[in-house]
């Protein structure tokens, strides 16, 4: 493993266990030192599962002075104290989303490493997938003409099941679908066009953590005048696809499809067509993401590259989520309405 990156990898819980350890064990870009968890039967487990020879430990500080970034899958309340504790020790951090739970902290954060001449890497994996590249790039090039409205919808029955639980608590959460699902298409969001100007944002929180949340977003800017809407759940199976309406084209991509845009013409919308990036080979269409996204996190500790998600970009997502839930209006709920009316009746 000569030249590889010295890692290791703070919390032991199920993304860990499902995306990032064997990611960075396909790797020979990646060197792992050690396990970390304060729970550490956590990572006795993994350490015995995947027959490894690395350290674990309960605590940080233990292994920092002996590794060259630390890849960070914790309960998001948790990720300001644990980056800031690597950053003061000048090393580079790869933080599974979102950067933090707040915009005070993310920017503190991004702050700090510039001051130590470290860096921050955000585990927003869906923007290595070569179809949301490639329509950032056709965006950019008006191919799809004037942009009149785009709809996104991710709906779920139940969802991720973290070991800790955390994404049951608004505190360590953050917050709701919004969050924990949500983030993800907001940062792509972002990417592809930019702040919204105007939002008008519902949920079903009742002061908890939500579990289904739509939105209308209002847009002005180099793209055009335009408007979007997104509808987010853990209660709902939804189409779970992005659909963009404009001018030439309908267009359409998949939650799952990593490599292809489906397009329709406006004039004949019984026509599809599927285009695909030229970088695209059939080796490539297997990859996986997680790893390509710390091996990018790898190469950067030792070539000192622009992350493809910086610290900087991360807190845009979260500055957004906290101006949503700012103007928290309270979603429609016509099954409750139904049953209060229906018990009224019979008192």
């Amino acid at each position: 493993m000569h030249n590889a990156a010295k890692i290791a990898i703070v919390g032991c819980g199920l993304i860990t266990r499902s995306a990032h350890l064997p990611a960075a064990l396909r790797s020979p870009k990646i060197n792992l030192i050690a396990l970390v968890d304060s729970q550490i039967e956590n990572a006795e487990v993994l350490r015995n599962t995947f027959a490894l020879n690395c350290k674990i430990s309960r605590n940080l500080s233990e292994i920092i002075d002996e590794v060259e970034g630390v890849v960070i899958a914790t309960p998001n309340d948790t990720h300001y104290p644990i980056a800031k504790a690597i950053l003061e020790k000048k090393v580079p951090v790869l933080i599974e989303k979102p950067i933090t739970t707040t915009y005070e902290d993310a920017i503190k954060l991004c702050k700090l490493a510039e001051t130590n001449n470290a860096f921050i890497s955000v585990g927003y994996r869906t923007r290595y997938y070569p179809s949301v590249i490639m329509f950032k790039r056709l965006l950019d090039r008006a191919y799809f003409g004037r942009i009149n409205h785009f709809h996104y919808e991710f709906g779920t029955h139940g969802g991720w099941a973290p070991v800790s639980g955390y994404n049951l608590d608004r505190e360590k959460s953050g917050g709701g679908v919004l969050v924990v699902s949500g983030t993800h298409f907001l940062d792509r969001m972002l990417y592809w066009f930019g702040e919204p100007k105007e939002i008008i944002y519902r949920d079903d929180s009742y002061g908890g953590v939500e579990a289904n949340c739509k939105a209308e977003l209002f847009f002005e800017n180099k793209l055009g005048v335009f408007t979007g809407t997104f509808f987010m759940s853990k209660t709902t199976k939804l189409k779970n696809k992005f659909i963009l309406d404009a001018e030439s084209y309908v267009c359409e991509l998949s939650e799952s499809e990593t490599e292809r845009i489906s397009l329709s013409p406006k004039n004949d919308l019984d026509i599809k067509m599927e285009i695909y990036s030229n970088t695209i080979t059939d080796n490539e269409q297997k990859i996986d993401y997680f790893q390509r996204q710390i091996e990018e996190f790898a190469e950067n500790i030792h070539q000192r590259g622009k992350p493809t998600i910086d610290g900087w970009f991360a807190a845009r997502s979260v500055k957004l989520i906290e101006e949503m839930y700012k103007k928290r209006l309270q979603l429609d709920e016509p099954w409750i309405i139904y049953k209060n009316a229906a018990v009224s009746e019979h008192v």
